[in-house]
């Protein structure tokens, strides 16, 4: 008998579902002219609660089982947020923060916080109490929602104590939530509330602290014309795979204080009125992907290479070469890698974040694995350049979205962007916008680079992490690491020459 969930899962008079039985793919979720119209994605979200309040929305996964909410469900536990949010003495415009790994209650409280008028700050799950204590500090949080962690107890420190803690429900194998002002079931007492945000285009819905691995960090504040612009252009010619005709799947794994997490996870699927899943661990990844199936996979080339490194573990290289070869047996073990991965029924493979190298998208196409590569970053609201299913081109990442204008720098060959979806700037450093935003709207990436004869981008490397050889000679360390990460014996590479002798 399958153990009994821990998680409390009670929504105070909505019923939710549990269930390990998983639905196919079926037709796309019928849309009004409200829908179609909406001019932001939190509009979306409130017309799908009304238009199909019993159809699943949040998956979580405990164990075996999997709890379901509704678009109903959680519209009316955000809404009973809001009213204590408000409760709590929160004006609207006041920046509310997110610390927790990711579970169905992040999108709640994050859309709570939207629908109150506030300013969502995610932060990494795993920041310890000292660099907690810095963004804490540098994002002018009033509140901050507590979830799925493995050392709150630390963590805890870096929050001062004026901050309004709320604790998500507890999640078994987590830290647990002790010192939190208010837990979750305080919040769903209180009644929902009636006038939910309508914002602006050029409200901030959310801003996004950078990793700081470079130094202070950055928040990138992102408006909901940002969000609506992706939103627009989604609808129109689908780059994150998540408007496909269909009603989708997606599985959530990866940090959602990351941009490109938080457009497929939460932006998108509200969009598409697709079903979103979310892993249960790390060491529960595997089947709960192969449970879930999803429509549309999203990960970094990290993910890739380790999937690669599990396939390759049980079908050593030669052999799986030998039996593609194979017309009838080459079908049936990409049907079978597939199925076994919980990629058989997925319509688009994205990656993005880092750059994934040609070797490893063209091993992946002779398996029916055709990765489109997502070019962005947290100041672009997301992605800017992609790869097409019918173009999909190895050591590039595509042409840009509709929209969007590419720049080479003629003397250091750094890529400019201008597109409708750029940032507003960092939050309380006109300084460093400046250094990267032009007046005209042009963004510095950082990223060199060049655009061959059809338009594609071509990522060579980091303006800072080229070097001069003791002869003056320029060198990408990118094209290098590539070539020698193609050996699946290798995990990581660097190539450096700073203070090296050339040989």
């Amino acid at each position: 008998m399958s153990p009994t969930p821990s998680i409390d899962i009670s929504v105070h008079g909505d019923q939710s579902i549990a269930t390990s039985n998983l639905p196919p793919v079926k037709v796309s979720v019928i849309e009004n002219d409200r829908i179609r119209n909406a001019s932001s994605f939190l509009e979306i979200f409130y017309e799908r609660a009304k238009l199909h309040p019993q159809k699943t929305y949040l998956r979580q996964a405990y164990g075996e089982h999997w709890h379901e909410f509704s678009w109903g469900e959680v519209y009316r536990m955000a809404a009973r947020t809001v009213t204590a949010l408000r409760s709590m003495g929160l004006q609207p415009g006041d920046h509310i923060g997110l610390l927790s790994k990711n579970c169905f209650a992040w999108i709640v409280a994050d859309i709570a916080i939207m629908m109150g008028g506030y300013v969502s700050v995610p932060f990494y799950p795993t920041l310890s109490a000292k660099d907690l204590d810095e963004v804490v500090q540098l994002s002018d949080i009033k509140a901050l929602f507590v979830g799925k962690l493995e050392n709150w107890e630390e963590q805890r420190h870096g929050v001062n104590s004026s901050i309004t803690t709320i604790a998500f429900p507890h999640f078994e194998g987590n830290s647990p939530l002790d010192g939190c002002n208010y837990k979750w079931d305080d919040i769903l007492d209180f009644a929902p509330c009636t006038d939910p945000h309508q914002p602006l285009a050029d409200e901030i819905f959310t801003v996004i602290y950078t990793s700081g691995t470079t130094g202070t960090p950055k928040g990138v504040m992102l408006d909901y014309a940002c969000a609506n612009q992706v939103m627009k252009h989604e609808r129109a010619k689908p780059a994150y795979g998540v408007y496909q005709g269909v009603s989708e799947r997606v599985l959530s794994y990866l940090p959602l204080n990351h941009i490109a997490e938080r457009v497929v996870s939460e932006v998108s699927p509200i969009v598409a009125g697709s079903e979103v899943s979310f892993s249960e661990s790390l060491d529960r990844f595997a089947a709960n992907l192969q449970s879930v199936q999803p429509t549309q996979f999203f990960a970094v080339p990290r993910i890739w290479v380790k999937i690669q490194q599990g396939i390759l573990s049980k079908l050593p290289e030669q052999k799986l070469q030998k039996l593609l070869k194979i017309p009838l047996v080459g079908r049936f073990i990409k049907h079978k890698v597939k199925k076994g991965l919980g990629l058989s029924s997925v319509l688009s493979a994205v990656s993005g974040a880092a750059p994934l190298s040609a070797a490893l998208l063209r091993w992946y196409g002779q398996l029916d694995i055709n990765i489109q590569e997502v070019y962005g970053a947290t100041e672009l609201c997301g992605g800017v350049t992609y790869n097409t299913l019918d173009d999909i081109t190895p050591g590039s990442v595509g042409r840009p979205l509709h929209g969007v204008e590419i720049l080479i720098d003629e003397e250091t060959d750094e890529v400019l962007i201008k597109a409708p979806w750029v940032m507003k700037g960092y939050y309380k450093s006109p300084q460093k916008t400046a250094e990267v935003l032009s007046p005209e709207g042009w963004y510095r990436t950082g990223d060199t680079g060049r655009l061959d004869n059809e338009g594609r981008l071509i990522i060579t490397g980091r303006v800072k992490d080229t070097f001069k050889t003791a002869k003056g000679k320029f060198v990408l360390p990118v094209p290098i690491e590539h070539k020698m990460g193609a050996n699946t014996n290798i995990g990581q590479v660097m190539v450096t020459g700073f203070g090296l002798t050339q040989p």
